[in-house]
């Protein structure tokens, strides 16, 4: 009955949606086993993968969607919107594993080394952001916000940090002095880039389809662009993460899963120093509506508990559920409902 009210348009963007959806389901698979093979072949930890592989590519999506909403559109709370709800989601995704556990062996979820200082990573970013949209754009050297500029620094740190810390602490692989082997791994490695290209061009290309026919469906209900970014564009373009991260556990690696929800956090915050400079009107966070504080707080209220959770939290499940998990996915609800409210 509801469908028949839809106008032919949205009807076409709904099933351009979900056949996107799928492509993103696939090449998220995929993606996920390239990874893996990769951190095999280069002797690198699986949570540093999860951070610079997994968590740029999976990220593709909200880079692409909200440079676009800021270059081309010139929506700042939609670009902001996409960035701030997606590392929302991105928690609560994390946040089911602890409801559905898909790891092989049932065993639970722990943090490494390398995934704690992602997640300190994140809050500082986090924080900068948030004082970002507070100062609404007051401080900014040409165009470019001050705030902008820190971020940008904070992640090229953050992430020279990491390399350093994840070399000190895994073992270096023993290099062969054989000729025919060496260029056998070479030959490999050359495949395997390949792969993990047209992988992230499936990716790209899939969550463009997703961003705009989630916008186009949007519209039609007429909600505002703060909302629809935090939500609808956020949740779609948050899709890679969803499907890696399920995947990396089935798989066994819950450090290269937790590397990949953290990574894609903190290179979404990163992403806005990009979309800052191609939006020429002014400071990007100047027009920021006010509801955008509250995602960015609630983010940092998620990651929080996330943390606290698994270091400290009660490892034991009720009717199969993680109360601990189970609180933040809820959370998450009504930090969405109350940005309904607001918007």
């Amino acid at each position: 009955m509801f469908a028949c009210h839809l106008p032919p348009m949205a009807i076409v963007s709904w099933f351009l949606f979900l056949l996107a959806a799928a492509c993103v389901l696939y090449a998220g698979r995929k993606l996920t086993l390239q990874g893996e093979e990769l951190a095999e072949q280069t002797g690198l930890a699986h949570a540093f993968i999860g951070v610079i592989l997994l968590g740029f590519i999976t990220s593709l999506p909200e880079l692409i969607s909200t440079i676009g909403a800021s270059a081309l559109v010139h929506s700042p709370n939609l670009a902001l919107g996409n960035i701030f709800g997606s590392n929302c989601c991105n928690l609560a995704i994390l946040a089911m594993l602890g409801i559905v556990n898909l790891a092989p062996e049932k065993r639970p979820y722990t943090l490494n080394n390398d995934n704690l200082l992602t997640v300190f990573l994140s809050f500082i970013m986090i924080g900068l952001a948030s004082l970002a949209v507070l100062m609404h754009g007051r401080w900014h050297l040409a165009h470019l916000d001050f705030f902008s500029l820190a971020i940008g620094v904070a992640y090229l740190a953050g992430l020279k940090l990491l390399y350093h810390f994840q070399g000190e602490s895994s073992p270096t692989a023993q290099g062969s002095n054989d000729n025919v082997e060496r260029q056998t791994r070479q030959h490999e490695k050359k495949q395997l880039q390949q792969k993990i290209l047209a992988t992230a061009g499936v990716i790209v290309i899939a969550s463009l389809v997703l961003s705009y026919t989630a916008e186009h469906i949007a519209r039609t209900t007429g909600w505002g662009s703060t909302f629809v970014g935090n939500t609808i564009l956020a949740i779609a373009t948050s899709l890679p993460e969803m499907v890696v991260t399920f995947s990396a556990v089935r798989l066994g690696s819950f450090a290269l899963a937790a590397g990949n929800i953290f990574g894609s956090n903190i290179f979404n915050i990163a992403i806005l120093t990009i979309a800052d400079f191609f939006y020429f009107p002014g400071s990007l966070y100047g027009n920021a509506h006010v509801s955008q504080v509250l995602v960015t707080l609630l983010a940092i209220l998620l990651s929080s508990l996330y943390l606290f959770s698994s270091l400290y939290g009660d490892r034991r499940r009720i009717f199969g559920v993680n109360p601990g998990a189970a609180g933040i996915v809820l959370l998450y609800a009504l930090g969405m409902y109350a940005l309904f409210i607001l918007r």
